[in-house]
């Protein structure tokens, strides 16, 4: 693996539905922001995103993507100003895959309800590649619920070749060399 770069500069970035987001890296104080942007989410999106009905969001889970190991994981968030300070609109990490396996890291992106279609998605995994590739990473997979058609045509439009989980007819995984 390559030495790790230094911190992400937050940006602005103009979807293509006109609204604007900052993206900026994950802190260990969005924690609770997190667990907001969880609680918006419908049930049908938190399978999508967990692959299992979860009610809640697991603490111990929680505070690892707060605390990525710079080199090794990483996570993007996507806020809006809100009454409260700001608002977690969309949230994307990567983690190694295996920890015997440096060059492979695993995807995963959360968008919230009112801002699908907006592009969002695509800026946040077009850049979560970007970073991975600065990491070090040679590949990046993601497992993707069957009946995620966005999501799966994202991944293709952004280079991620599609195939049958083997273990799981429910789920498609997909990757790309970076």
């Amino acid at each position: 693996m390559t030495k790790p770069i230094g911190r992400y500069r937050p940006r602005r970035l103009r979807l293509r539905d006109g609204r604007e987001v900052t993206m900026r890296a994950i802190r260990p104080g969005d924690a609770p922001e997190i667990a907001q942007a969880f609680e918006r989410l419908s049930a049908e999106s938190r399978y999508s995103r967990f692959m299992q009905h979860k009610r809640q969001l697991d603490p111990a889970a929680l505070d690892r993507g707060v605390h990525p190991r710079p080199g090794r994981d990483f996570a993007f968030v996507a806020t809006v100003p809100a009454d409260d300070g700001i608002d977690i609109v969309g949230a994307a990490q990567y983690v190694r895959l295996r920890e015997d396996d440096p060059s492979t890291c695993e995807f995963a992106i959360t968008v919230a309800e009112d801002w699908r279609g907006s592009g969002l998605a695509r800026q946040l995994l077009a850049s979560l590649v970007r970073r991975a590739r600065r990491d070090g990473y040679t590949r990046m997979e993601g497992a993707v619920v069957v009946d995620n058609l966005k999501m799966l045509a994202l991944a293709r439009r952004l280079g991620f070749k599609a195939h049958a989980e083997a273990d799981d007819a429910g789920v498609v995984q997909v990757e790309r060399a970076l």
